[in-house]
């Protein structure tokens, strides 16, 4: 058996011990594509094996729906829905996900890890970034077998932390990851969407060892500055916010490309933006209008000691430059560290919950904005009933 534990992402294991300790265990339909395709699928069986050997689902009554190997995929169709208890799913993410990642990578494009790409990757972006912290968090874009080789290849490039226990063993530390959306949702079905976000880091507070750093994670309802003010002003001890928008949303106070007129008459002067970085600057994601924005308002409001993690995409050396540059146009800090996971070539899958009950036939629909149900007819029921 996998010690599951030791190759997940630390932020599932501190879930499972928050829903423990405040006795939620809600059922959950998760949903699981990859964006990059059309494409041949791969890793799904043996992700669906993972499953098999570590969920009781005839004990839970729960279900695994999927497509099968060698199928051929589209760009972000549904390759797998889980229906199950969340406590009995939610440490198994990272390991699923990195199995379907890598070999779908492997299957398609002949991809394969190279350690010395991977450490060339991340001293550039560890030299983009400023010198400021960048941990590894790219355990789900490969299989666990080999987490421990690219963490050791990233942290030759200057990673100072990884996601995973196993990861982090080589600089003999442990891993390092506070909330995930799946906590967010869970609270969402328990408090309202509108709370999950404070509810959630208010539980972590709760639970967790006063020695983990207090990081919250922002971007669940797409209301950017409205849950982050939310969180600074009601919780005294977070050191941190993550800004994690996906590439479905545009952050709250992020301007669109059409907008820049707006953006630099809002901000009182005109800017020469590298035309290599104007595509980071305005539109959907984690971009430098959005953090700008963010930045402002908690400084405004008097929490400027509160940091920024920025993570999505700062895999990608040129947009870790394009925000290092902004910072001097700006003549403001705009991030304190960086959760990268992209640092080699995937195709990384994605898990969203996007329905929650009591029971598993009283689930209703409930996902982070824009992350909402796909269903698939083309999915074979693979285990549970």
């Amino acid at each position: 058996m996998v010690d599951i534990q030791r190759f997940t992402d630390k932020y599932f294991t501190r879930t499972r011990q928050i829903l423990e300790a405040e006795e939620l265990n809600p059922f959950v339909r998760a949903q699981v594509f990859v964006r990059q395709g059309p494409g041949t699928v791969a890793g799904v069986d043996e992700a669906v094996q993972l499953l098999k050997e570590n969920v009781d689902f005839s004990k839970n009554k729960g279900a695994v729906y999927a497509l099968k190997n060698g199928m051929k995929y589209s760009p972000k169709e549904t390759q797998m829905i889980i229906e199950a208890p969340i406590q009995d799913i939610v440490e198994l993410e990272t390991l699923y996900l990195g199995i379907i990642a890598g070999e779908t990578s492997k299957q398609n494009d002949g991809s394969f890890i190279q350690g010395s790409a991977i450490r060339q990757r991340m001293q550039d972006i560890v030299d983009a970034a400023g010198n400021r912290p960048v941990l590894y968090f790219g355990a789900r874009h490969w299989g666990y077998k080999e987490d421990e080789i690219i963490a050791r290849a990233a942290f030759e490039g200057g990673a100072v932390g990884a996601s995973t226990d196993a990861g982090a063993e080589i600089i003999g530390a442990k891993g390092l990851g506070t909330i995930p959306h799946a906590l967010e949702n869970i609270y969402a079905w328990k408090c309202g969407s509108e709370h999950a976000v404070l509810e959630a880091t208010r539980a972590f507070d709760k639970i967790i060892s006063s020695d983990i750093p207090r990081i919250a994670l922002i971007d669940y309802n797409n209301k950017e500055l409205d849950d982050s003010l939310s969180v600074v002003n009601t919780l005294k001890d977070i050191s941190a916010l993550r800004v994690d928008t996906c590439g479905e949303n545009l952050a709250q106070g992020a301007y669109r490309p059409e907008q820049r007129a707006q953006f630099e008459q809002d901000l009182g002067r005109t800017l020469e933006i590298p035309e290599e970085d104007k595509k980071y600057w305005f539109g959907n994601g984690v971009c430098v209008s959005g953090v700008y924005s963010l930045r402002k308002a908690l400084d405004e409001a008097g929490h400027d000691r509160v940091g920024l993690i920025l993570t999505s995409g700062f895999g990608k050396v040129e947009k870790v430059q394009a925000f290092a540059r902004a910072e001097q146009l700006l003549e403001r800090k705009l991030f304190e560290g960086l959760g990268v996971g992209g640092i080699y070539e995937s195709r990384a899958a994605t898990m969203d919950i996007v329905a929650v009950g009591e029971e598993r036939n009283s689930m209703i629909p409930i996902s982070k904005v824009g992350r909402g149900y796909s269903p698939n007819s083309r999915l074979e029921l693979r285990l549970g009933n």
